[in-house]
């Protein structure tokens, strides 16, 4: 919970998790919800592989 907290307070944070439940939004009703989810896998994995800053 922390750290959804830390991101709403940051501008580009508030942008990302807007952006993300639209297009989740947009996806589910158009029927693309495997895609999506393999998708947001693959970046999960991706970004588990950089280096943390």
């Amino acid at each position: 919970m922390r750290t959804i907290q830390h991101m709403l307070r940051h501008p580009a944070g508030r942008i990302g998790v807007t952006l993300g439940l639209a297009i989740g939004f947009i996806v589910t009703v158009t029927g693309g919800t495997s895609k999506a989810l393999l998708f947001a896998g693959l970046c999960r994995y991706l970004a588990g592989r950089l280096p943390k800053m």
